[in-house]
């Protein structure tokens, strides 16, 4: 295929929306939000993700889903399922073939969003990611060390040459947790001068290492199907695929394009270091909320793609019944307050649409 070039007046509104999910300033004075996505904008690069989508996307997975155990009630969170329903929506729109995958914690979630949105899953297939036993305590779930995960490598074997995963041209992470750095993985990183060693070994010990934490330093692996080797044993396997990440704080896949002393020298505390993931994707989009990233992404393409009809149906109506639906039909919850309440990462409804808004409106200017 011919390769694409952006017209400098796309390339400049994509470039826009990029800096909009980054530095919301609706939320400059916001007592709340967080701005722990600053160190990673350097490397966010959303038109490389766009333009990998509009030159080669003709069948996707999107992978979501951050479960919160100790959440009122446990859920997954409102972060993630909502960007990956519109990105799916949107893509299938554009002509591609889309299917959503993530693990039992979120998938009754995914499956409400498309019950809300009137789509099936003839049209847009649902695919679950199986964990490795039913006790969660079992070691082949608390540690993601390949010799334990003989069922999850048997999955993704078998969905990659499968009806579904056959052909796959991306493969988009969108705030979906991922393990932590181990030795090999940190020194494998591409970095200007020499990796920080010693500091690496003491702020991430053996026994924590390789792990899925979330931003409280909670050690959820055991609550977290191994999707991440979707991504590595397709490498390994020379699929041909492109794949995005998008994530806000730095635990989710994708955000192993990221040195890991750039998480280390821009924490307050030790959280970050410990908790930035390894796996790296082809494009990484940062965003201040993930599901923000999901809107830009779209927002993108079909700008590119000159379709911008896709995008009229998004409003703070269409998309505040759709998280309502999911907060209370997933169920999911805050990720921030850990509740079943009316917001996503801490921010409320109102606010948090005000950047969706602004993506849109770039891109009909």
């Amino acid at each position: 295929m011919a390769s694409t070039t952006f017209s400098e007046h796309i390339r400049e509104k994509i470039f826009l929306m990029e800096d909009v999910i980054n530095f919301p300033t609706s939320l400059l004075s916001h007592q709340g939000y967080h701005w722990e996505n600053l160190p990673m904008v350097p490397h966010s690069d959303l038109t490389g993700a766009v333009l990998s989508l509009v030159e080669r996307g003709r069948k996707v997975a999107i992978v979501t889903g951050f479960y919160i155990p100790a959440g009122k009630p446990p859920a997954t969170e409102t972060d993630g399922p909502p960007g990956a329903l519109i990105l799916a929506e949107g893509l299938k729109y554009l002509g591609m073939e889309v299917s959503l995958l993530s693990d039992e914690y979120t998938l009754p979630t995914l499956k409400a969003g498309l019950k809300i949105l009137n789509l099936s899953e003839k049209e847009i297939p649902l695919i679950l990611f199986p964990l490795e036993h039913s006790d969660q305590n079992h070691t082949s779930r608390t540690i993601n060390e390949e010799m334990e995960s003989p069922i999850s490598i048997r999955f993704v074997q078998e969905l990659m040459n499968g009806p579904l995963g056959r052909d796959l041209t991306h493969l988009i992470f969108i705030e979906r947790v991922g393990p932590n750095h181990t030795l090999e993985s940190f020194l494998a990183q591409d970095r200007l001068g020499n990796p920080p060693l010693k500091e690496f070994e003491t702020i991430l010990p053996p026994l924590i290492r390789n792990r899925c934490f979330n931003s409280r330093l909670e050690d959820i692996t055991r609550f977290t199907a191994k999707t991440h080797f979707l991504l590595e044993f397709g490498k390994k396997w020379n699929r041909p695929f492109q794949s995005i990440g998008i994530g806000d704080r730095g635990n989710e896949i994708g955000a192993g394009k990221i040195p890991w002393e750039v998480f280390k020298e821009h924490a307050i505390t030790n959280r970050e270091p410990v908790f930035c993931c390894r796996l790296k994707t082809d494009h990484f989009i940062s965003c201040g909320i993930s599901n923000w990233g999901g809107y830009a992404l779209m927002a993108g393409v079909a700008l590119a793609k000159g379709k911008l009809d896709v995008l009229e149906k998004i409003s703070p109506e269409q998309e505040g019944m759709v998280l309502d639906y999911l907060i209370h039909h997933g169920p999911s919850i805050d990720g921030i307050t850990l509740k079943q309440d009316y917001s996503v990462d801490g921010i409320e409804f109102n606010d948090y649409m005000k950047v969706i808004e602004r993506v849109k409106e770039i891109a009909f200017d």
